[in-house]
């Protein structure tokens, strides 16, 4: 016979793998109203069972009498009080909150507890020396160093890439990524570097032919660091001089430029696109778009530590593409360096 009451372990893992949604359309169940019941991919999945897990060890620890998630409820801010109190950073607190509400149908903003706000400024991913650094000589592996800085890919596509995704497009090197994507996205994304580190990397390709290029990489290599001289090399080949965008505005749909105009004030001019509006407007005075439209100005401007700072906003769509995001701002918050 079965024990009655199952491990606090064994009753998140099943309530996860309750959710779980791989293929499904997160954007068909968001309209549905039930994409806060869903786990559409394998990092989210395996990310908030690894945090859980923190937080049921945390209770047996404190609470040992607690048998089932219901009463562990309970103890849900204590747990994220106990994280700041140990100094986790505001992202770190922010992905437990998500876990934890995920696996309670609700949102992190029904914890009764104020989470440190994240900003771009606390971040410390791969910024600075780390003590694994010291485990990793560059020169020692300067055929994967000069790869990632090429390529984009994260580590699980890294782990993943094959020589037969290497594709010619218009005399251009580019690279079809399609498996260990984050989310299941696929994307194709070009090489960018000299022409020695892409005659390298296209070799690394052909050597490879239909085998995985780097299998089992090594795990003190920063990839994300190698990745944010990707973005960077793709944001510093498309930019333009500010004065060539400083008035220009573009018509977006779905983060695709549809259309590009000048305006002398860097004001929204709406009979440029008088389709893409609905009747009437917001309480604070703005227009209301159609679903998925927008007019927003060329020139990025950064806000908190990076007020002053302004980016091109055509070429920081063309990275985030590349690296498989869909947001400009991902990349001025988490890869270029003002």
């Amino acid at each position: 016979m079965g024990r009655k009451n199952k491990s606090l372990v064994y009753q998140l893992s099943k309530r996860y793998d309750g959710m779980l949604a791989i293929g499904e359309s997160k954007k068909a169940a968001r309209a549905a109203g039930t994409a806060h019941q869903k786990i559409f991919s394998w990092d989210t999945y395996h990310s908030y069972l690894k945090h859980a897990r923190y937080f049921t060890d945390y209770v047996k620890a404190e609470h040992s009498s607690v048998r089932t998630l219901e009463e562990a409820r309970e103890y849900v801010e204590a747990f994220l009080q106990h994280g700041m109190d140990r100094g986790l950073s505001a992202y770190s607190l922010s992905l437990q909150a998500a876990a934890l509400a995920k696996l309670y149908g609700c949102r992190s903003t029904d914890f009764s507890v104020k989470l440190p706000s994240r900003s771009r400024a606390k971040l410390t991913r791969s910024r600075g020396e780390k003590v694994r650094d010291k485990d990793f000589n560059e020169a020692l592996h300067a055929d994967l160093v000069t790869f990632c800085r090429c390529t984009s890919l994260r580590r699980a596509e890294l782990e993943q890439i094959r020589g037969d995704d290497l594709r010619v497009i218009d005399g251009r090197y580019y690279l079809e990524i399609t498996r260990g994507t984050k989310g299941g996205r696929h994307r194709t994304s070009p090489l960018i570097g000299t022409e020695d580190e892409i005659r390298n990397v296209v070799a690394q390709f052909h050597a490879a032919g239909k085998q995985k290029v780097y299998p089992d990489p090594s795990g003190h290599a920063d990839i994300h660091s190698y990745r944010a001289e990707y973005a960077k090399r793709i944001y510093d080949a498309h930019a333009r001089d500010l004065a060539a965008f400083k008035n220009e505005r573009l018509i977006m749909f779905k983060n695709t430029v549809i259309d590009v105009y000048e305006s002398p004030s860097c004001r929204r001019d709406a009979s440029q696109r008088p389709e893409i509006y609905l009747p009437g407007k917001k309480a604070d005075g703005s227009p209301i778009f159609l679903p998925g439209w927008k007019d927003v100005p060329a020139a990025y401007y950064c806000q908190r530590d990076l007020r002053k700072v302004v980016y091109d906003r055509t070429a920081l769509l063309i990275a985030s593409q590349a690296l498989g995001h869909n947001r400009e701002s991902v990349v001025t918050e988490h890869y270029l360096r003002a």
